[in-house]
C-alpha cells in the first residue's frame, strides 16, 4: 500500500477484503441447487435456505464473525446467535432470488417503488444516468423491475471472484451477459462502452462500497468510524458526465424488495485543483445515504468481511 498525501486522500491500496475470500460452493453443490430451485420454485426452496444459512452458521466462523460484527455496530449493542442466523437467511434468501429474478419469474415477488418519477423523468429526457448502489439488498430485483418496465439497465463490475455461480445464472438467462459491463483487466474499454451506453439514453450502475485490488480509495465515516471506500465509481460517474441517482433494492420477508431511488448529483465535478477535497465529499455524501438504507433493513448488508479494516 502507498500513501499519497495526508490522511484522507485518496491512495491505492494492494489488498482488498472481499476479494481475499473464495468463491464459496463447489460447481456439483451449485450446480444442483440451481436444479432444484427451477424444479420445485421458491417457496419450497425457503426451507433449502434456512438449513444453509444454519450450516453457516454452525461451520463459517469468518462469515459469523463478520455478521455479528456489523450487527453490533448497526445495532449498538452484541448481537445474539439467533440474530446472525437471521442475517444469514436474508442474505441465502437473496442470493435464491437472483435464481429467479434473472429466470423473468417476477410474478413470485412483491415490488414497490419510492422514487421511481426520478428514472422516468431521467429516460424521458433521452440521455441515461448512474446508478449508485451498493452489496446492500439486492441490484437483481432493481434490474429485473426494470426490465418490466423496460427501462435499459447495464451493470458495471468486478466479476472475477463469483465466477462459477454467474455462469451458473448465465444459463439461465443467456442474454443478461448484453446487460453487463466488466471492468476486468480493461477498464478504459469498460468506461468507453459506459460512455455509449450513456449517450443511448441507458442506465448504467455501480456498486459503490467494495474496494479492488490495486484500487483508489477514499476514506469516509460510515457508522461512527472511518473506512475505504472505492474512488473509481465517483471518478468514472464524473467523466460519464451525467446525473447519478442513488437505489437500493431492500429485501422484506417474504417476498418483497422495496426499491428506493433518489437524485445524488446532477453531475460531478471533481475539479482537478481540488480533486481530493472534492472527492472526500462525494463519498461522504455516498456513505451517509449508504447508511441511511442499511438502518432500514440492517440485515440486508452483504458485505462478509471486515468492512472497517485498517490498510
Amino acid at each position: 500500500m502507498a500513501e499519497t498525501g495526508d490522511l484522507g486522500e485518496t491512495r491505492a491500496v494492494t489488498g482488498a477484503g472481499w476479494l481475499g475470500q473464495r468463491e464459496r460452493g463447489t460447481p456439483l453443490a451449485l450446480a444442483f441447487t440451481l436444479r432444484m430451485a427451477r424444479l420445485l420454485g421458491r417457496q419450497p426452496m425457503r426451507v433449502f435456505v434456512h438449513t444453509i444459512a444454519l450450516w453457516y452458521r454452525v461451520f463459517d466462523r469468518g462469515v459469523t464473525r463478520a455478521s455479528r460484527d456489523w450487527l453490533a455496530r448497526i445495532h449498538g449493542r452484541p448481537a445474539g446467535y439467533w440474530e446472525v442466523y437471521r442475517h444469514l437467511c436474508v442474505f441465502a434468501q437473496v442470493t435464491l432470488d437472483r435464481i429467479f429474478l434473472l429466470s423473468g419469474r417476477t410474478q413470485d415477488f412483491v415490488f414497490t417503488r419510492t422514487g421511481n418519477q426520478h428514472l422516468m423523468g431521467q429516460l424521458a429526457t433521452g440521455r441515461g444516468a448512474v446508478l449508485l448502489g451498493a452489496h446492500v439488498g439486492s441490484y437483481d430485483a432493481m434490474r429485473a423491475a426494470g426490465f418490466s418496465e423496460n427501462v435499459p439497465i447495464k451493470i458495471l463490475g468486478y466479476f472475477k471472484n463469483a465466477q462459477r455461480i454467474n455462469a451458473l445464472l448465465a444459463d439461465l438467462n443467456p442474454g443478461q451477459a448484453a446487460h453487463v459491463i466488466h471492468m476486468g483487466d480493461d477498464p478504459v474499454s469498460a468506461t468507453v462502452r459506459a460512455q455509449g451506453c450513456i449517450e443511448q439514453g441507458e442506465l448504467v450502475a455501480l456498486l459503490g462500497d467494495r474496494v479492488g485490488l490495486n484500487a483508489r480509495v477514499v476514506r469516509a465515516r460510515f457508522l461512527g468510524e472511518e473506512a475505504d471506500f472505492p474512488a473509481g465509481p465517483f471518478l468514472l460517474a464524473s467523466l460519464l458526465r451525467c446525473p447519478i441517482y442513488v437505489v437500493f433494492g431492500l429485501y422484506r420477508e417474504p417476498n418483497r424488495y422495496d426499491l428506493h431511488c433518489e437524485p445524488f448529483a446532477e453531475r460531478l465535478e471533481l475539479p482537478r485543483k481540488t480533486r481530493e477535497e472534492s472527492l472526500r465529499a462525494v463519498a461522504q455524501r455516498y456513505a451517509d445515504r449508504l447508511e441511511h438504507y442499511c438502518r432500514m433493513a440492517p440485515d440486508n448488508w452483504f458485505n462478509f468481511f471486515d468492512f472497517w479494516s485498517k490498510p
